[in-house]
């Protein structure tokens, strides 16, 4: 078959491989999107099964791309306070306090995509193809790649936004860090009694951690989501005991997470799974190659910024790309190598917090109890330290 060469080819075409192609789009690069699924349609009633939360610089990033503005107000939720509860003790953010319009915005993951979908389909920058990248062979400075669908195109810039399993990672020889965490994130949509008052709820408790996420009222009614990051014995009977039962189990722990006024719960959907594990590329960049997302990192979701981080990758990236100098290509090494250096703090930091935030709260360290409490009541009255937080959380401290 007939081969062309394309400027910037992108294996993945989730919400981060979708946002990359429309950023490198709209900085003047030619782009291919292979494996771009459809979104699901917009259910009859209900939420989606996956929702996000996503911080200010997420939603800065897709306000630039003229994607945010096509999300349906209604199926977004602002979270004007945060409650995270351990040992007997409490940490609250307000938006109030920090100065900021919210401290997040929980979206449905379906109505996100539902939106880059629209805005791609005026992008006539981009190329998308459902077919996925089947094979990849560097040659010179080229990488020549072949499609599920038999065609073939060669690229000066390959990048790897196809998940934790990415193909482009092994074909381009990086190495990956994985550690297991003998957990499972849990997922259900549940109905509550009352309003959440647009506030998010934590607790870390030894069946691990509980979070309920809150979700815009439909029909008058008060959603949440539930993100339980479970042991996975516990995970597996929770599943297997189904939705109802899960939603009873959630009741049982309303009082650790502050929020009694909740319930009674009702499941508002299936249950979804999945392993909880740490992985980092030992790096981003090599020749004619960058990593992005779950590609790249995977944290564990007890901070919620999974992809946060995916989205900011792609804002670099095409950043890096955009300022290039006039003699440098796409897939040039030094521009490669400033968008590694552009990720290293944010990626080091999130890795650290978040895999250290687990290890402080496993069982058997239960013995330090006495002073997690301390720590989390005297982080409360610092609010200094507490503006220091939620601006690092925002992501706004990190691009500037």
């Amino acid at each position: 078959m007939t081969s062309r060469t394309t400027q910037a080819v992108i294996a993945g075409g989730g919400i981060v491989g979708k946002a990359l192609a429309l950023a490198l789009a709209q900085a003047g690069v030619q782009v291919l999107l292979c494996g771009a699924r459809p979104a699901a349609p917009t259910p009859a009633a209900g939420y989606g099964q996956r929702v996000y939360a996503l911080n200010a610089a997420s939603r800065r990033f897709l306000d630039g791309l003229r994607v945010w503005a096509q999300v349906p107000a209604e199926r977004v939720q602002s979270v004007e306070r945060m409650r995270i509860a351990a040992d007997g003790a409490e940490l609250v953010f307000t938006a109030y306090a920090q100065g900021v319009e919210a401290l997040a915005w929980i979206a449905e993951s379906d109505a996100l995509e539902r939106a880059l979908d629209l805005a791609l389909q005026f992008e006539r920058g981009v190329s998308s193809t459902p077919a996925s990248l089947d094979q990849a062979t560097r040659e010179g400075a080229l990488w020549n790649l072949q499609l599920a669908d038999g065609r073939h195109t060669s690229t000066g810039l390959l990048l790897g936004a196809d998940g934790r399993a990415s193909r482009v990672r092994d074909w381009a020889g990086v190495g990956l860090r994985s550690k297991a965490y003998g957990q499972t994130g849990v997922v259900c949509n549940l109905r509550c009694a009352a309003s959440h008052g647009a506030t998010a709820f934590q607790a870390f408790t030894e069946d691990g951690v509980i979070a309920l996420l809150p979700l815009a009222a439909q029909g008058g009614q008060s959603q949440v989501s539930l993100v339980w990051s479970a042991p996975d014995a516990l995970a597996a009977q929770l599943q297997a005991d189904g939705a109802k039962r899960l939603a009873a189990r959630v009741q049982e722990a309303l009082t650790l997470l502050g929020a009694e006024h909740l319930g009674p719960l009702q499941a508002a959907g299936e249950i979804g799974a999945w392993p909880l594990v740490l992985q980092r590329a030992h790096r981003l960049v090599g020749e004619g190659v960058a990593l992005l997302g779950d590609a790249a990192h995977v944290v564990h979701p007890l901070a919620g910024h999974g992809l946060n981080l995916g989205l900011q990758d792609a804002q670099a990236l095409a950043a890096v790309v955009k300022a290039r100098a006039s003699s440098e290509g796409v897939g040039d090494a030094r521009v490669l190598r400033r968008y590694a250096r552009a990720r290293a703090e944010q990626v080091l930091a999130l890795e650290l917090a978040t895999d250290g935030l687990h290890r402080l709260y496993a069982p058997g360290m239960q013995w330090l109890a006495p002073l997690r409490a301390l720590g989390l009541a005297g982080t409360n009255h610092l609010a200094p330290l507490k503006r220091w937080l939620a601006g690092y959380a925002s992501g706004l401290a990190v691009l500037g």
